[in-house]
């Protein structure tokens, strides 16, 4: 397995000793990290992991940025993060390395993997999929076509998927497919430019006239 993997792996087992839980208060509570407001989000340890929220995301309802947080903390225990620190070239890129594995973290916990694999074992991979991780897990449509696509960043993995407003694409997210779609590029006919996909229609909750599309082999 690659790093990532490994990575949402351990996101994985540490997060079903705690339930799943996906209220962030409660984890943070479950996990015995405190939570306070400051004057920037951070995770830092005391030694003992505190995370600090800035005051508009400590009061928000969404949960994105916080469970990013508790990301840090996870990668710090699972050792991987030292590694990254020995594998990465300079500062900037190991900063944008933490950043980018904290975000798939904050994905998985957002969105668990028996969520993921349930709307799979339904729908295969295809929209459907995509909407139920949307539904079940109260996450936005962007986010949950990620959690699909890069599930858990499997190396030999071959996924692809894309939000198409009124012929434009609106978002693209993609794991080893190769494609030329790009965002605000426009497409009239996405049946013929993207002839193995699976297509459907968008609820209207979500926004109007948008169409998902998924690629996978």
């Amino acid at each position: 397995m690659s790093l990532g993997a490994d990575f949402l792996h351990f996101v994985d087992r540490v997060h079903a000793q705690h339930g799943y839980e996906t209220d962030f208060w409660k984890l943070a509570t479950s996990l015995d990290i405190p939570v306070t407001p400051g004057p920037f989000n951070s995770t830092v340890s005391l030694p003992r992991t505190v995370i600090t929220l800035e005051e508009g995301i400590y009061h928000s309802p969404r949960t994105f940025v916080k469970m990013h947080e508790v990301s840090h903390a996870l990668l710090r225990d699972s050792g991987i993060e030292r590694e990254l620190l020995h594998l990465c070239e300079s500062p900037e890129e190991f900063r944008a390395q933490v950043e980018a594995y904290c975000n798939f973290g904050a994905g998985q916990l957002q969105m668990p993997e028996p969520v993921l694999q349930e709307a799979l074992r339904r729908w295969g991979m295809s929209p459907e999929a995509v909407l139920q991780v949307a539904e079940t897990s109260g996450a936005s449509l962007a986010a949950s076509m990620r959690r699909v696509v890069y599930g858990g960043l499997e190396p030999d993995a071959h996924r692809a998927a894309f939000v198409i407003r009124r012929n434009y694409v609106a978002d693209v997210a993609s794991a080893n497919v190769p494609h030329t779609l790009s965002v605000g590029a426009r497409v009239p006919e996405i049946a013929l430019k993207m002839p193995t996909a699976r297509l459907r229609q968008v609820p209207k909750v979500y926004g109007t006239g948008l169409t998902l599309g998924v690629v996978a082999w």
